[in-house]
């Protein structure tokens, strides 16, 4: 049962990606691969706040009042000798009822951190194999207390953060558009030029508060250096469309890279005081994640969960499936899917479908427009729907 569904699961990703990979494989004419791009130390980090408010009134009176505030916390970094991520989704809503003017809350926080340390970096073979652990912590309204569980493991893969040559293609399209360059640049040129995009904490602590002089004139360089910049140097709109891109421009992280981690997870507490703690589980995960043509972004990961003394005959299983498309540089769709599978020692395996669209409007000073439309599906239940649009603000 765990073998087929695992089979059928990844069957269907692996069409649906496929099909991406197919219509959008020969899109761009810059001959750089996402894989040329090397760092020894990748990094990402984002604290982002959503708002959204909704009150309704017929006449003087209200019929609807009601808001919510979540926050989302990302941190990524990777090295040869060692990484971690840190992962908090937080939500609250407050739910006003009209007839008895009662005021209705409701809380969630999840948090997931993870360590890794490789084992091997000097063998080129086997340098990207590490140890991990994983800390989980669910808290909401409805528990007596929060959760939490441990997983210790091994693994193999690594992720790599190319959003400094996304940006550093970006740039290269608007020049080539506005016919400051003659032609693509090769690829050691583009891939030096995200380099240095990629160094700009570098240029902060060495130059200060004038770093962006410096930090402009050695990108500079390298279109110089290149031959393919028609004139002497960038014009003024070039200097300030580039700025605009690295200032001012959203662009979503662009990843690369997989990794298969497996494990035994260990529960210290569970959500309610009387619930028994569970035996340790057997835990295996697979992660996935490419852009493709630079406009898309697809990520993938597949976690299995079964218990030692019951292995394979019941388990629990997610896939959870991202795309992201720019539309534009200031509008991108993002699609996701959550698939869930549930198999216990006693009672019927109960699954559920997750799929939700939104559309994002960068708007100036870090404000976005997030729309969404989220459908949940559950066999022998109504299918439910739901509709929001609020605003999104990036702390950094």
């Amino acid at each position: 049962m765990l073998k087929k569904c695992v089979y059928t699961l990844l069957g269907v990703s692996l069409l649906l990606f496929g099909g991406i990979t197919l219509v959008t494989s020969n899109i761009s004419a810059q001959e750089v691969s996402v894989t040329d791009y090397q760092v020894p130390v990748s990094t990402a980090d984002r604290l982002l706040i959503d708002f959204a408010l909704n009150h309704a009134t017929v006449g003087s009176n209200a019929t609807t009042s009601k808001g919510n505030i979540g926050g989302i916390y990302k941190r990524f970094y990777d090295s040869l000798p060692f990484g971690y991520s840190i992962d908090i989704i937080g939500s609250s809503l407050v739910d006003r009822n009209i007839e008895t003017d009662a005021y209705n809350t409701n809380y969630q926080i999840n948090g997931d951190v993870g360590v890794k340390k490789y084992l091997m970096e000097n063998n080129p073979f086997l340098r990207d194999s590490f140890g991990s652990l994983r800390a989980t912590s669910d808290m909401s309204k409805a528990y007596d207390r929060p959760t939490s569980a441990v997983t210790l493991g091994v693994g193999y893969g690594r992720f790599i953060n190319a959003t400094a040559l996304a940006k550093a293609v970006r740039i290269e399209a608007f020049l080539i558009k506005e016919g400051e360059l003659s032609d693509h640049l090769p690829k050691d040129a583009i891939l030096e030029l995200s380099q240095i995009i990629q160094r700009e904490d570098e240029y902060k602590d060495k130059f200060g508060e004038t770093y962006q002089k410096e930090w402009y004139k050695d990108m500079e360089a390298i279109l110089t250096e290149s031959g393919l910049l028609k004139e002497s140097t960038l014009s003024a709109i070039g200097v300030l469309r580039t700025e605009e891109i690295l200032e001012r421009e959203e662009i979503a992280d662009r990843f690369y890279g997989w990794d298969v981690t497996v494990g035994s997870k260990f529960d210290i507490t569970t959500p309610y005081t009387d619930q028994e703690r569970p035996i340790g589980n057997l835990d295996v995960t697979v992660s996935y994640a490419r852009p493709i043509a630079w406009q898309w972004q697809i990520s993938e990961r597949l976690s299995i969960n079964t218990p030692f003394n019951n292995l394979g005959r019941a388990f629990s299983m997610s896939l959870s499936s991202d795309i992201s498309y720019e539309l534009s540089n200031r509008i991108d769709l993002r699609l996701r899917h959550l698939f869930r599978l549930d198999k216990p020692e006693v009672g019927n395996t109960e699954n559920s479908h997750s799929f939700g669209a939104s559309f994002i409007y960068y708007i100036e000073n870090n404000i976005n427009l997030v729309v969404t439309e989220q459908i949940e599906i559950v066999p022998n239940e109504d299918i439910s729907t739901s509709f929001t649009a609020l605003l999104n603000y990036r702390i950094f």
